[in-house]
C-alpha cells in the first residue's frame, strides 16, 4: 500500500481534478502529478523571481529530471503547498540557502523579514507518510555527542556507524519517547544554518521564528483502508 501516492490523489481530487489525468513524459503517465498543460499555465504564472529562487534551490523543483515529472507539478509537494500559501504574500522568500559549518548547507522552504524579526519555514505535505531515512553524515557525531550531553533526559541521539564505515545510523530519542515521524535530523540541519548565519553576520540579531508548517489531512477524502494509518501518522507527526 502506497499511502503517500493515496494521500496526493486525495489531494487532487479535493482540488476538483480529474484523477485519471497526470503529467505525461516518457510514454507513461503520473497520475499524482499536474497534467502537462496545467503544470505550464501553473509556471507561467509564477513571478521570474520566485522561479529563479525555486530553481536555485536544492531540490530540482521546476524541471523534469531522469525521466520523471517535476517535483513541484505533485499534489503532495510541500513546495508548491507553501508556494500556493504564501506567494501572495510581498517580501516572502523560498528555498533560504544558509551554510551550516559542518559543511552542508541548510535549504529553509520559507523565509521573510520585517522589522523585529525573522521567520523561517519548514513545509511539510506528504513527506511524513513516506519511509524515513536514519543515515547521517559522520560530520555530525560530535555535535550529537554534545547534544547528548547538554541535553540529558531531554535528548538523546543513539548513534551506530553503518556498515560500509561512511555514515552513522541514528535514532532520535525526546524524553525518552523515539521520534517515529518528525525529522530531527533537518531540524537540526536547519537551526545549524540560522545560527552560523547569526554568528557570520548574514544575518542580523532579531528576534527568530520557526514555523513547522503541516499538511492536514484529515478532512480528505481517503480510501477506508489507508484512512486510519493517515490520521494515525498525521496526530503523531503533531505529537512530535
Amino acid at each position: 500500500m502506497n499511502v503517500t501516492k493515496e494521500l496526493d490523489l486525495a489531494i487532487k481530487r479535493a482540488e476538483g481534478e480529474n484523477a485519471s489525468d497526470g503529467y505525461a513524459i516518457g510514454g507513461k503517465i503520473y497520475p499524482t502529478y499536474m497534467e502537462n498543460a496545467a503544470w505550464e499555465v501553473f509556471k507561467d504564472a509564477m513571478p521570474l523571481s520566485v522561479a529563479s529562487e525555486f530553481g536555485a534551490g536544492g531540490g530540482g523543483e521546476l524541471s523534469e529530471k531522469n525521466g520523471r515529472p517535476p517535483k513541484m507539478a505533485s499534489y503532495g509537494s510541500s513546495s508548491r503547498m507553501l508556494y500556493c500559501l504564501s506567494s501572495r504574500k510581498e517580501g516572502f522568500h523560498f528555498e533560504k540557502k544558509l551554510p551550516t559549518t559542518l559543511g552542508g548547507v541548510a535549504h529553509l522552504d520559507g523565509f521573510y523579514e520585517d522589522g523585529y524579526r525573522y521567520v523561517f519555514v519548514e513545509a511539510k505535505c506528504h513527506e511524513p507518510y513516506a519511509v524515513k531515512k536514519n543515515s547521517v553524515s559522520k560530520s555530525y557525531e560530535e555535535l550529537y555527542r554534545y547534544i547528548n550531553v547538554q541535553m540529558v533526559g531531554l535528548l538523546e541521539i543513539e548513534m551506530r556507524t553503518s556498515a560500509c564505515g561512511r555514515y552513522l545510523e541514528v535514532d532520535y530519542f525526546a524524553e525518552g519517547e523515539k521520534l517515529e515521524r518528525f525529522d530531527l535530523k533537518q531540524m537540526i540541519c536547519h537551526l545549524l544554518g540560522i545560527a552560523t548565519g547569526v554568528l557570520t553576520g548574514e544575518l542580523e540579531m532579531k528576534q527568530i521564528d520557526f514555523w513547522y508548517l503541516l499538511y492536514d489531512p484529515t478532512e480528505l477524502e481517503l480510501p477506508d483502508r489507508i484512512r486510519d494509518e493517515v490520521d494515525a501518522i498525521y496526530a503523531r507527526t503533531c505529537y512530535e
